[in-house]
């Protein structure tokens, strides 16, 4: 499937977990591989839009989710990660298209690496860990 053949959403995901796949240890997980971690990042596009992408990428067999620890919470959480088939048409995208450009109404820190005042805080109904 040419990388022109994606949704703009699809191809967003997978740029954003190939940038994060190499945060992922065996253990726990990057916050950002979370659906929430997800949602947050890319916090204009329609929560509903995101889940669908994910749910197409996953039923394409580009995308995997699986049950993992996360840093910072003490429940385990779903995580998504690339398949070597994603792992490929992610990278044949960033080729195409380098930077796919902000999403709309992103502010002016779209794109940047986000902060620790951007980073998702542990979900409420679970306790922190120390």
């Amino acid at each position: 499937m040419p990388p022109a053949e994606l949704d703009r959403v699809e191809r967003l995901l997978l740029i954003h977990l190939l940038e994060h796949h190499g945060q992922q240890v065996r253990f726990e997980a990057s916050q950002w591989v979370t659906e929430f971690g997800i949602v947050r990042r890319f916090s204009a596009e329609p929560p509903e839009t995101l889940r669908r992408a994910l749910r197409a990428l996953e039923m394409s067999r580009m995308v995997y989710r699986r049950t993992q620890y996360v840093v910072g919470y003490s429940e385990p959480k779903h995580v998504y990660s690339l398949t070597p088939t994603g792992h490929r048409k992610a990278v044949e995208v960033r080729e195409v298209d380098p930077d796919p450009g902000p999403t709309p109404h992103n502010g002016p820190r779209a794109g940047l690496p986000m902060d620790d005042a951007d980073t998702p805080g542990p979900d409420p109904s679970t306790e922190p860990t120390t």
